[in-house]
């Protein structure tokens, strides 16, 4: 089972305890960050997923070379969208945006969502936000769940497969998709034999965001068993021995995904899930 260190912490996100503002406080700059990444190297684990934000980037510069991850960044980030907002105003956003994907490709992308093709947009929009990481070391391009569900709960799985052909053929990498909703986004990806990505949900005893039911999504992992699902959110509720024998329970898992800002946890989660 592969580990996937995740950037919760940097960001200040704790489902389990309640730290999101003590997190906020430790990680204020990017050499802080970048100490708890060799951290997580040191300790093993060689996968880092992360929601794309500037800290982030400069933080994997800073260690990239010793510490040669296997690099998952995902988007939107909805407050860097927002700061962007907040700084130059809605047109001063868009405009930038334009601007960062060049005006051509832009009218090419618009011409082709008018004949509902959205394939050469989500090109563009990758690109921008993707810039500064260095790609050799991108293994998989993620859509994160505030976007995946909405679009879910529009029934546009139109534009989630164009996400998906985007990230597969645009840039050759692996199409990832975070959701609180794994049975139905299994359901629009798998079954219509979108195959060649992974995806990423909450599955822990305590139910939490385990869509629609945790018993739902033990059945999904199990029915499709030969495609590749990411467990996230594993610590939110129960004891460790159970979050232990959750995990090893559903054998044909992927991967884990956990964060954490303190080595001997990552040292511990390792050996909890081997």
């Amino acid at each position: 089972m592969k580990i996937f260190f995740g950037d919760n912490q940097f960001l200040g996100v704790n489902h389990s305890d309640g730290k999101g503002i003590e997190y906020l406080d430790q990680y204020n700059t990017a050499e802080q960050i970048a100490a708890t990444l060799t951290d997580a190297w040191d300790a093993g684990i060689r996968d880092f997923c992360f929601t794309v934000n500037q800290k982030t980037i400069d933080a994997i510069d800073m260690v990239i070379v010793d510490c040669p991850f296997d690099l998952h960044p995902a988007l939107p980030y909805a407050h860097r969208v927002n700061d962007l907002i907040s700084e130059k105003g809605l047109a001063g956003a868009l405009f930038h945006k334009a601007k960062s994907a060049g005006f051509y490709n832009l009218i090419v992308a618009s011409t082709k969502g008018f004949f509902g093709r959205y394939d050469h947009a989500f090109r563009l929009l990758i690109k921008t936000e993707i810039e500064g990481i260095p790609l050799k070391s991108i293994k998989s391009i993620g859509l994160l769940n505030i976007a995946t569900d909405f679009l879910l709960g529009l029934k546009r799985t139109d534009l989630l497969h164009s996400f998906y052909r985007a990230v597969n053929n645009g840039f050759d990498k692996k199409p990832l998709f975070y959701t609180m909703n794994f049975p139905a986004l299994a359901e629009s990806l798998w079954e219509s034999e979108y195959n060649n990505c992974a995806i990423v949900f909450n599955y822990n005893n305590s139910g939490f965001r385990t869509n629609p039911n945790l018993n739902a999504v033990k059945h999904c992992i199990q029915k499709y068993k030969t495609n590749e699902s990411i467990a996230m959110s594993v610590f939110s509720g129960g004891q460790i021995s159970e979050v232990g024998n959750l995990v090893k329970e559903a054998s044909c898992l992927t991967g884990v995904l956990f964060g954490t800002s303190k080595k001997k946890n990552m040292i511990s989660n390792i050996d909890l899930f081997k």
